[in-house]
């Protein structure tokens, strides 16, 4: 196994998706802490967490989740970043995504009075203005229905699929129901074409196993099951860069993480990566932090000699 994948922070996805695409499920779990940088999604979704933590970061305003907390980590058409930080038993969080138009059907529900929501929910959520929940809420009821949705998850038992949309209906509708809606803000919203939050986290996985001498466009659409083309204009619609800068971003930064870390000399991380050649890595490198990497390795703000490349 390469010192890299050894390093790699290893990361678990299960998904289950509803037939129409409007409501997903994702149980993650990590050993060591993933950070997904500023992008936009068209979904909500609900972060539940059941070990480590989970951080992000919208409007300005951050919001950390613990064990037994949940929060909206992201609302459509707003950019947000996110951290998942892992604790004594490592990372795991289910997220619940589900489409606008879903929340609408369950406040039209509400006013025919088959949700009991709080008042303002029926207020906030209509008119040309859409709705943005920021803020946090502990429930038992959340994480035992989200613990109950793992258990699905990890046996899939014949049905399951029937009771994960149970339990992904009941976490929605309790989630609403004990949201702080004070902390809840209108605003006008454009709204573009963008990868699905599920694709995007499929995509971003798959960049961060794949060395730079492995790693094609075309490899990770087919993987996707999408044509290049369209992954291309919806990938960058929602991070603002191209699928190649994207992951030569992470990459890169994976690189500065082994530089930190280990004891590795510059030649060796420019390798492990999977750069043709050390000056390849140090000239990719400096483009992208405005330094060496030797200077992350000593320390040094500003590093005239690049004999050490070779050291």
């Amino acid at each position: 196994m390469r010192l890299l994948e050894k390093l790699s922070t290893p990361s678990s996805n299960s998904f289950w998706s509803r037939a129409d695409g409007k409501l997903h499920v994702q149980w993650y779990r990590a050993s060591g802490p993933v950070r997904f940088d500023p992008h936009i999604h068209a979904e909500f979704n609900i972060a539940i967490s059941l070990a480590g933590a989970v951080e992000t970061a919208q409007l300005g305003v951050a919001e950390t989740i613990e064990p037994g907390e949940a929060m909206m980590g992201s609302n459509p058409g707003i950019e947000h970043a996110s951290v998942y930080r892992t604790g004594s038993h490592g990372c795991e969080a289910v997220n619940l995504t589900f489409a606008p138009e879903l929340l609408r059907d369950l406040v039209h529900n509400m006013r025919r009075g088959l949700i009991a929501l709080a008042p303002p929910a029926a207020g906030a959520i209509s008119g040309a203005l859409e709705p943005v929940f920021l803020g946090k809420v502990q429930s038992p009821t959340l994480v035992a229905a989200a613990r109950d949705i793992v258990a699905e998850l990890n046996h899939r038992a014949p049905g399951f699929e029937t009771v994960v949309e149970g339990l992904a209906t009941r976490v929605l509708i309790e989630a609403l129901r004990a949201w702080p809606w004070k902390r809840v803000e209108l605003l006008e919203i454009h709204r573009s074409p963008v990868l699905s939050r599920r694709d995007h986290i499929r995509a971003v996985e798959f960049m961060r196993w794949c060395r730079k001498d492995e790693f094609r466009v075309q490899h990770l659409c087919r993987y996707l099951a999408t044509s290049e083309e369209r992954f291309t204009r919806l990938f960058r619609s929602a991070t603002g860069a191209t699928p190649a800068h994207f992951y030569n971003r992470l990459l890169l930064a994976r690189g500065r993480e082994l530089l930190s870390a280990s004891p590795m000399a510059v030649k060796e991380v420019s390798y492990e990566l999977g750069f043709r050649t050390p000056s390849h890595f140090v000239a990719a490198f400096r483009r992208e932090f405005g330094q060496t990497p030797q200077s992350v390795r000593t320390g040094l703000t500003n590093p005239v000699s690049e004999e050490w490349i070779n050291q």
